[in-house]
């Protein structure tokens, strides 16, 4: 079995700013002209809010260094230049994958409060998957991500940020494919 460092002390301070910024969220909601592919980043980009400004900045500069990569999952005008860039958990997934952060469902080391979250509706497989939404884990038990906050859907074109148990075998546990520290 392979040992895992524990988190510097840094990293701890890092997590626990994000779970402050993640629940500060709670209850915020887009509605009426929000437009996930052409309105700004706001509150229901949970992860991309929480995690500023370092998230923002990483993704950029990784953005320079591997735009074809980036230009493969979202086409020719997937760039920083358009907001749902960063909204785009499959871009998000790929800077954190190429960062070294992101961790498979089931590998270690395990969930942590503080870390990014991601779900996947359709079931794609574990490793070749394009992840639909993100959160922030707030609480892990038994090693399982047992609540998040992540923004949900609530008619046709309002969102809500919320705090939710994740119930073993519910649909979010069975939509959940890994997770990442943050930058």
């Amino acid at each position: 079995m392979v040992s895992h460092p524990s988190p510097s002390p840094a990293r701890l301070a890092r997590r626990a700013h994000i779970i402050e910024a993640a629940r500060a969220l709670v209850g915020v909601a887009a509605d009426g002209g929000f437009n996930p592919v052409k309105s700004d980043i706001c509150a229901v980009d949970v992860v991309m809010v929480a995690g500023s400004p370092w998230l923002k900045d990483g993704i950029e500069r990784d953005f320079a260094r591997d735009e074809n990569g980036y230009r493969k999952l979202g086409g020719s005008a997937n760039t920083p230049a358009q907001n749902y860039f960063f909204r785009s958990s499959q871009n998000l997934v790929h800077y954190l994958k190429r960062a070294g952060f992101y961790i498979p469902r089931g590998s270690q080391p395990g969930p942590a409060p503080g870390m990014a979250c991601f779900f996947d509706w359709e079931d794609r497989g574990r490793f070749n998957f394009k992840p639909d939404t993100s959160g922030i884990v707030l609480d892990v038990r038994k090693g399982r991500v047992a609540r998040v906050v992540w923004s949900a859907a609530e008619g046709d074109d309002a969102y809500v940020v919320r705090a939710e148990v994740v119930k073993r075998g519910s649909f979010l546990d069975q939509a959940l494919v890994g997770y990442s520290d943050l930058p």
